[in-house]
C-alpha cells in the first residue's frame, strides 16, 4: 500500500511539473529560476543576489549585452526572469503574452564629455552651445544615440547625423558614430562625446582631465529621475501564478542597491559577485579597478514599479519611435505587471 502511495505521489508531481506549476520549476543549475541580464549596469543591479540567501532560488547569468534578447525569444525561452533594454523589451515582449514587465531597473548611465577648453552643458539651456559642434556617440544607432536625439528634439535643437557622406553643418548639432576606443582627446573629428559609465570615469582619470564630464544626459532628459533605460521582466506563467517568487525578485533590486552603496561593501566584493555570475570567459564591464561609489551612483540603479514608472516608459518609447528608423511599437496594458 505504501509503495502504491509513493508511486501515485510521484506521478502527481510529474504531471504537475509537466503543466508548469511554479513550485516544480527548476532552472538549468537546479535552482528554481533562471535569470538573464546583460553585462554593464544591469549586471550591477542584480549583483546583490549572489551575496544573499536568494542565490539558492535565482540562478543569475550575466551575458553579452548583444545576446540578451535571445534568452527571452522563441517558443520556449530560457529566461524565467530577465533584465533588458526597455526598447527591446517593448518590441519583443510588449504584447504581454509571454512576459510581464515588472518595473524599471536602471535610469540611465550616459554622460557628455568635453575636451579641454570645451563648455559645460549643465542644463537644457546649454544645449544650444553644441550647435555647429560634432558629438561622437558610442552606440549611436541604439539607446545611447536615440536618447541623445530625443533630448535634442525635445529642446528644439536640430541635429545632423554624419553618415552616407553628410558634411558637418554649422547650424546643427552634428552626430558621429564612434567606438569606445575612438572617444579620446586625440580625436580631431569630435568636440564632445556621449560615453556610458564606467568608461566615462575611466577616461577622465586616464587622460588626466583632458577628457572630462561636461553634462549628464539623465538630467538633460528630465531632471533627477532620468529615463527608463533597462527593465525587469518575468515569464507570464510565473508572474501570474507565483507572486511570492516574483515579489522576491522585485525586492532584490532594493536590497542590491543598498548593498552596492554601503560603505561596508568593497569594490572587490561587487566585482567578484558579478564575475561569479558571468557566463563563459567574458570579461565583465565592471571591475574592482573601475568601480567606485560615484560610478555606481552614476549608473542610475533604482527600481521603480509600474505604479510610478509606467507612464515614463510609455512616453520614452513614443519619443524613441519619433527619432528612430526602427519601429519599437508601443507596450500594451497587459504587458505591465
Amino acid at each position: 500500500m505504501k509503495k502504491i502511495f509513493v508511486v501515485l505521489t510521484t506521478l502527481i508531481l510529474c504531471v504537475a511539473c509537466a503543466f508548469g506549476i511554479s513550485a516544480c520549476k527548476r532552472g538549468d543549475s537546479g535552482k528554481s529560476y533562471n535569470v538573464y541580464v546583460p553585462d554593464g549596469a544591469p549586471a550591477l543591479s542584480v549583483a546583490g543576489i549572489g551575496a544573499a540567501s536568494l542565490n539558492t532560488k535565482f540562478d543569475v547569468k550575466v551575458v553579452k549585452a548583444d545576446t540578451i534578447t535571445s534568452y527571452v525569444g522563441g517558443n520556449n525561452p530560457r529566461a524565467d526572469f530577465a533584465v533588458l533594454p526597455v526598447n527591446a523589451a517593448v518590441k519583443l515582449l510588449g504584447n504581454g503574452e509571454k512576459y510581464k514587465l515588472l518595473g524599471t531597473v536602471t535610469h540611465g548611465n550616459l554622460f557628455l564629455m568635453k575636451k579641454q577648453g570645451g563648455q559645460d552643458i549643465s542644463d537644457r539651456e546649454d544645449l544650444a552651445k553644441l550647435t555647429g559642434k560634432t558629438v561622437g556617440v558610442i552606440n549611436l544607432a541604439n539607446v545611447p544615440g536615440l536618447t541623445f536625439k530625443v533630448i535634442l528634439s525635445d529642446n528644439g535643437i536640430p541635429y545632423n547625423e554624419l553618415k552616407d557622406g553628410a558634411e558637418v553643418a554649422t547650424d546643427k548639432v552634428n552626430l558621429k558614430s564612434v567606438t569606445a576606443q575612438e572617444a579620446t582627446p586625440a580625436n580631431s573629428d569630435c568636440d564632445y562625446f556621449v560615453v556610458p559609465e564606467p568608461a566615462a570615469s575611466t577616461k577622465q582619470a586616464a587622460t588626466q582631465g583632458k577628457l572630462s564630464f561636461a553634462g549628464n544626459l539623465q538630467t538633460l532628459y528630465g531632471g533627477e529621475n532620468g529615463y527608463p533605460q533597462a527593465v525587469a521582466v518575468a515569464r507570464e506563467e510565473i508572474a501570474s501564478s507565483n507572486k511570492t517568487a516574483t515579489d522576491e525578485f522585485i525586492a532584490s533590486f532594493a536590497s542590491t542597491r543598498e548593498w552596492l552603496l554601503s560603505e561596508d561593501t568593497s569594490a572587490e566584493s561587487i566585482a567578484n559577485a558579478v564575475k561569479s555570475m558571468t557566463e563563459g570567459d567574458m570579461a565583465p564591464t565592471f571591475t574592482a579597478a573601475n568601480l567606485s561609489k560615484e560610478v555606481i551612483s552614476n549608473c542610475g540603479i533604482r527600481f521603480t514599479d509600474n505604479k510610478v514608472g509606467k507612464i515614463d516608459i510609455q512616453q520614452f518609447i513614443k519619443k524613441l519611435n519619433a527619432v528612430s528608423a526602427n519601429a519599437w511599437g508601443e507596450p500594451e496594458e497587459k504587458f505591465f505587471y
